[in-house]
């Protein structure tokens, strides 16, 4: 129950919702973030570590109450420590999900030691025994989604204040993981993992390899194995096929149920360096982004099968099967790519991947933002004419893409720079006004540019030392890519979609300065060449629609250089064909259409 004048929160952590308790974990993230990211202002950051050492002591005191002896009068009496013996709810003759004031189990002495979670310990017991997603009390949500984002948030607090508490929280509870899940079978783990929301487990992969790579125990990282979905990653438990053998396995699946499971295949090839782990997830990658990719960034959004929260039930048919029946591209599902592609650029510096990142930030993550208030999307609506609608504008309630917006809007700096692990050589993979403060050389950059309304941009090198410099040539940047040191042209070829490497003895008060011209180009859809989008740069521009569309906007573009029918400003981004408005989706909060019916003469 909440503490007398504490108002709970609505929507999926409402009192009696089976998901309560996952914004708990994304907001423990944020304010890590925020708190990481804010040096520059210690009065702010210190208000941030407050918030950390709050939530993190009434959790940890919490936490210490499972499965241990009761206090004061109700001392000396029975508990259960041992989290593979949790008993049914006094009174009852099952486990069940009922989380009413009447219905809900408070014997927490029987939980088992470690436990942590804002419900009781049943449908975790439920998910072993075959328990399926639905709302009545022998049904179960997903538990362990919403335990990755508590234990994941708490990693996060500890791995940038080394708040002691907060990891021994996630210890606690990772102990109590283990000693339940080592006991199941694995056929029993494989039906878990590949049921239908029930068995959706987030990135607990992720956060056990985590927490294995912070303590070194043994145990964690055999608990992560144990969230291997095996039919996605091997095909069976034969291990015949699957991701890990470059075959498809997730076409029609539901995506923010496997995206981070893929995160955690990352995670675990981090800290194991077993390949297997690594093919898993470049495999996923390459064919989420070629098969199945719309063009705001996004991978989610099915017509067939019927929910729009799954990817297409056939690869490279994103017409067909996808956005031409109403097929949206949910927002969290991006936001686990993004981690992915970061994740995996860590081990192989493609700029393919920050092609990818960039797209994907530009025009999903910040298009997902409301204009006047912190409220953002669930679905992005694709459909000519379609309108974004946004969510949680008071903060009271959260949904799972109302959970990761709140990491997104403050991890927004992450992923520009790179450096390599022998601090010999750094990556420039955004473009985005930032300084980087590399102190393990002493160096530091200040990038100074109003892209993308502007098609430059200018680094500034403080400290001295030598090191290579890589900066992403973007892969539409086809009309040249032209860099000057200290105002002195530089007779460098840059290929498109590469890495250019400048490499020399930097001086304090070098400046680079990086020109990359925009372009209009189109991103047709695989299976219908005349269905695309418009793009200037890296930036979708969206067609403004007055009203609601039932057919797709036609537009004929001059074959041999389609810039010649678009008239407008490039320094507002606001352009027009035929007297239509088009500009920035990220900009756009009216009636749009991404994908217009393309006629070239």
């Amino acid at each position: 129950k909440q503490p007398a004048g504490a108002q709970p929160l609505e929507v999926w952590d409402s009192q009696d919702i089976k998901l309560r308790g996952h914004a708990t974990g994304h907001y423990l993230t944020a304010i890590a973030q925020a708190y990481a990211s804010t040096g520059y202002d210690k009065a702010l950051q210190s208000k941030f570590m407050g918030k950390m050492d709050t939530m993190v002591n009434v959790l940890y005191a919490l936490s210490k109450l499972s499965g241990a002896p009761r206090q004061k009068k109700e001392a000396g009496q029975a508990y259960v420590a041992d989290p593979a013996a949790v008993p049914y709810g006094p009174g009852k003759s099952a486990y069940d999900s009922d989380l009413s004031d009447e219905g809900i189990r408070t014997d927490y002495w029987n939980w088992g030691l470690g436990f942590i979670s804002a419900y009781p310990p049943d449908q975790f017991i439920m998910l072993e025994h075959g328990a399926k997603y639905g709302g009545q009390k022998n049904q179960i949500w997903a538990p362990y989604y919403t335990l990755h984002k508590i234990l994941a948030g708490l990693l996060d607090v500890y791995e940038v204040s080394e708040n002691k508490k907060a990891l021994q929280i996630a210890q606690g509870m990772g102990n109590w993981v283990y000693t339940r899940l080592n006991q199941v079978p694995t056929d029993t783990l494989i039906k878990m993992w590949n049921t239908y929301i029930a068995g959706e487990f987030g990135g607990m992969n992720e956060v056990m390899a985590r927490l294995y790579r912070i303590t070194g125990e043994e145990n964690y990282l055999k608990t992560a194995r144990l969230f291997d979905n095996i039919d996605m990653f091997y095909g069976n438990a034969a291990h015949a096929h699957g991701l890990a053998k470059n075959v498809d396995t997730f076409r029609g699946l539901h995506a923010n149920q496997h995206i981070p499971q893929i995160v955690g295949s990352m995670e675990l090839y981090r800290v194991s360096n077993e390949p297997q782990y690594y093919k898993i997830a470049d495999n996923f990658w390459y064919k989420a982004i070629n098969d199945y990719m719309y063009s705001i960034g996004g991978v989610a959004g099915a017509r067939n099968p019927a929910n729009a929260e799954c990817f297409i039930s056939e690869p490279a048919t994103l017409y067909e099967n996808g956005f031409s029946a109403g097929g949206q591209n949910e927002t969290c599902a991006t936001y686990n790519m993004l981690k992915l592609t970061s994740d995996l650029f860590m081990f192989d510096q493609r700029a393919e991947l920050m092609d990818y990142y960039e797209r994907g930030l530009y025009n999903h993550i910040l298009a997902s933002v409301a204009e006047n208030s912190p409220a953002n999307t669930y679905h992005v609506p694709l459909r000519a004419g379609s309108i974004k609608q946004f969510g949680n504008a008071d903060m009271k309630g959260f949904t799972c893409c109302n959970g990761t917006a709140i990491e997104s809007s403050t991890k927004l700096q992450n992923t520009i720079y790179f450096r390599s692990k022998d601090d010999q050589a750094l990556y420039v993979n955004l473009y985005i006004p930032s300084t980087l403060h590399w102190t393990e050389r002493g160096i530091s950059v200040e990038q100074q540019t109003s892209f993308p309304k502007a098609d430059q941009t200018a680094l500034t090198i403080r400290g001295n030392g030598k090191f290579e410099l890589h900066v992403r040539v973007p892969s539409w940047a086809t009309k040249g890519f032209f860099v000057a040191i200290n105002g002195v042209d530089q007779k460098i070829k840059a290929e498109p979609g590469t890495y250019l490497t400048l490499n020399r003895t930097w001086k304090d008060g070098d400046v680079i300065n990086l020109k990359m011209p925009f372009q209009f180009h189109l991103d047709p859809v695989m299976d219908q060449p005349n269905m695309a989008s418009l793009f200037y740069g890296p930036i979708l521009l969206a067609a403004q629609e007055p009203a609601a569309r039932k057919d797709w906007r036609k537009v004929t573009l001059d074959a041999k250089d389609i810039a010649k029918s678009i008239k407008g400003n490039p320094e507002t981004l606001e352009f027009y064909i035929d007297d239509v408005l088009y500009k920035p989706f990220y900009d756009t909060y009216g009636r749009h259409s991404v994908y217009l019916d393309v006629s070239l003469k």
